[in-house]
């Protein structure tokens, strides 16, 4: 393989999963292209999306229907030594035959040419050491799957990793390990495919960022806490930055006094506040305010002078992640505002009414960050969820677009596209 060439070569490949009901596709790959070179490649969907299928097919596990996928070249199903520097971390464990874990590693390292020895080497940096003398019977789901991560990061001079939610129902003590031997591995030129649906995970160590949507790659953004990129064209003024939404708790210290209705009030002339949300929490101690802006620091000083101006007291401001919900409503209106060649919002026909609230054009719509600790300088977040008018709060600014169908975001969550 010739430097700078890419490790792995996907061309037009269709293929089906056999992670159903009685071995029936959960998801598949639609005539997908796509070239991988070395660094760390986060593949972000759900199962339904095709991601397992993709995961089998660079593993050299199973053959694509349609199309060829290749490794350093060659065909990953056709080449054993190929097969050898491929590290798999598969969805279930499929850990091979033996009485004891370190049997049953030993037939693994055996079949890639290592010595079998090496079982407890590989263990050990994960803090995996005990479970070296257990009956390979006696080992839950996610230990089982932490002694196959440890498998798939000890492969010899490794061409491909491809490990499937490995972050996720992976019994290792610390997380921190593993990342710093991804890390290690693809800065010596080692490709590395984090399939999952957490963008937690994605953007905490991912160089670039590819969402998978039915089948094909519909977005491929930078890693490392970047924006999923804005739809292309030219950005209406004040959209230069992502979107993200902001959570501020408020305490309501009694009835009448200053709470999330003034400071909703308050911050709906503030320049750096698009729109927002006001929700009544339970038995009306707190509530919640929810805001969109273009930027958080300009947004979280603009919370805090409002509340100091109203008397409010605010108990925490926040940024959730975005979730796989989130991720498919950013794709979709990234989607349709490259396809368009109208303004987003604007009347698919003459004579109809545009959306309500609708920008003058598209506009960037989600961005990656790991969760932050609370306090008023949040990291970045997610476009902010439809909330109609409830008796117990309300609205401010504009309505967030979705009336042409797109889906609207949802309430955050780890791994919900699994």
């Amino acid at each position: 393989m010739s430097p700078g060439a890419p490790v792995v070569v996907l061309e037009g490949v269709r293929a089906r999963d056999g992670a159903g009901e009685e071995g029936r596709p959960r998801g598949g790959l639609s005539g997908l292209s796509l070239a991988l070179g070395p660094g760390v490649h986060a593949v972000l969907g759900a199962p339904e999306d095709g991601t397992l299928a993709l995961a089998e097919v660079l593993a050299g596990r199973a053959a694509p229907l349609a199309g060829r996928a290749l490794v350093a070249g060659r065909d990953p199903r056709r080449s054993a030594a190929t097969r050898a520097r491929i590290g798999v971390l598969a969805a279930a464990p499929e850990l091979p035959d033996g009485a004891s874990v370190a049997s049953c590693m030993s037939v693994a390292l055996r079949a890639r040419g290592a010595p079998a020895s090496g079982a407890a080497a590989l263990l050990e940096p994960l803090g995996l050491a005990p479970l070296l003398t257990r009956r390979a019977a006696s080992l839950s789901f996610s230990e089982a799957r932490a002694v196959e991560l440890s498998l798939a990061l000890g492969v010899p001079r490794p061409l491909l990793l491809c490990l499937v939610e490995p972050f996720a129902d992976v019994a290792v003590p610390s997380p921190e390990p593993v990342r710093e031997r991804l890390r290690a591995l693809a800065a010596a030129s080692a490709c590395v495919v984090l399939v999952t649906s957490s963008t937690v995970d994605a953007s905490a160590l991912a160089d670039r960022i590819h969402v998978l949507d039915r089948g094909v790659i519909a977005r491929t953004e930078p890693g490392a806490g970047e924006r999923l990129a804005a739809a292309p064209g030219a950005d209406p003024p004040g959209a230069g930055r992502p979107e993200v939404e902001i959570h501020v708790l408020v305490h309501e210290r009694a009835p009448g006094a200053p709470g999330a209705r003034a400071l909703a009030a308050a911050l709906a002339s503030a320049p750096a506040v698009r729109a927002g949300a006001w929700e009544q929490g339970p038995a009306e101690a707190s509530s919640t305010l929810r805001i969109r802006a273009a930027d958080r620091e300009a947004a979280a000083l603009a919370i805090l002078d409002a509340a100091a101006r109203e008397d409010v007291t605010l108990l925490a401001i926040s940024s959730p992640p975005p979730s796989m919900h989130d991720v498919r409503a950013a794709t979709a209106l990234h989607l349709a505002a490259a396809r368009s060649s109208r303004p987003f919002g604007a009347p698919a026909i003459e004579g109809a009414a545009p959306l309500p609230g609708a920008p003058e054009g598209p506009f960037a719509v989600a961005a990656f960050d790991a969760p932050a600790p609370l306090g008023p300088a949040a990291p970045a977040g997610v476009p902010l969820p439809a909330h109609g008018d409830a008796a117990a709060g309300g609205r401010m600014g504009a309505d967030p677009p979705g009336a042409d169908g797109s889906p609207h975001a949802t309430e955050t969550g780890r791994h919900d596209g699994g």
